[in-house]
């Protein structure tokens, strides 16, 4: 049974008398992670074979991942609800390439306990990478970890290029497909944020323009690649459509189709082509249709 829409309504009901009490239990619900993914069967060997480490961050035992020789290293960002592991076929492609692929499980995924952590908390662990692996040759992002990646390299990340996968380009679409799958109304949806603001963020309210990816094309002088499938279900492509005009000519968007949101990540050509730009191919303005 769906409890969702009943979850939903008893939000909306409470958030007529108390809002901030509404808001804080609909953040609570929000900031649940789905039950942790197991490493699927075709990942097994590579992650199996990773280099792992334990990262200290605020209280968090983060799960690290590196491979290769450590020459020539690149960042893999997993999105929400995912791990390290996702990107597999990725790493695996960059690994034969004589590259040296780092990730980690975001608190709250993988083989990282919980609570789930913030874009902050993602930007101090891609810092401490940096740290131990040196200024990385392309940061490579999935989903969610689009925007995550981006503020990074805003706060002073150094790498070479990046390559943004199915990406979020909006940061207020977190609360989006929540706020639709309970049926929240309006005011209860104005607390949920608030109260996203006051507990994460200490009552920004221009950290939903601040840490979207777009907030980066005044920032970063990279070349971006972007990625996505016309037919993605959870990320609209007009993401990235979205980002592809506020960054300009210094990037390039790839569009797909019958890939979805997540099986772009595997598909060998796709995979080329995220490879081929990290070893500093360009590619037309735009392709797509493929």
């Amino acid at each position: 049974m769906d409890t969702a829409p009943l979850l939903g309504a008893a939000l909306n009901a409470v958030a007529l008398p108390a809002p901030r009490l509404a808001g804080a239990l609909a953040r609570r619900a929000w900031a649940r992670p789905p039950r942790p993914r197991p490493v699927s069967p075709g990942a097994l060997d590579l992650h199996g074979s990773a280099r792992t480490a334990r990262l200290a961050v605020d209280g968090w035992d983060v799960a690290a991942y590196a491979w290769g020789d450590g020459e020539h290293p690149v960042l893999l960002v997993h999105g929400w609800g995912s791990r390290a592991a996702q990107l597999a076929p990725i790493a695996r492609r960059l690994l034969d390439l004589g590259y040296s692929p780092v990730a980690w499980d975001a608190p709250g995924h993988g083989a990282t306990g919980g609570p789930v952590g913030t874009i902050l908390d993602a930007r101090r662990i891609m810092e401490l990478l940096q740290a131990r692996h040196g200024r990385f040759r392309a940061v490579v992002a999935h989903s969610l970890g689009a925007p995550f990646a981006v503020h990074a390299l805003c706060e002073g990340l150094a790498a070479d290029r990046v390559v943004l996968v199915s990406g979020m380009a909006d940061f207020a679409f977190v609360t989006g497909g929540f706020e639709a799958a309970l049926r929240l109304r309006p005011r209860t949806s104005r607390a949920l944020r608030a109260s996203i603001e006051g507990h994460y963020f200490g009552g920004d309210t221009t950290a939903w323009a601040r840490f979207s990816t777009m907030y980066g094309a005044d920032v970063l002088t990279h070349p971006v690649l972007l990625l996505h499938d016309e037919d993605d279900p959870v990320v609209p492509v007009e993401h990235s459509r979205r980002a592809h005009a506020a960054f300009g000519d210094r990037s390039r968007l790839v569009t797909t189709t019958g890939l979805g949101h997540n099986r772009i990540l595997k598909d060998p050509e796709q995979v080329d082509r995220v490879t081929d730009f990290v070893r500093g191919a360009d590619l037309p303005t735009r392709v797509s249709g493929d």
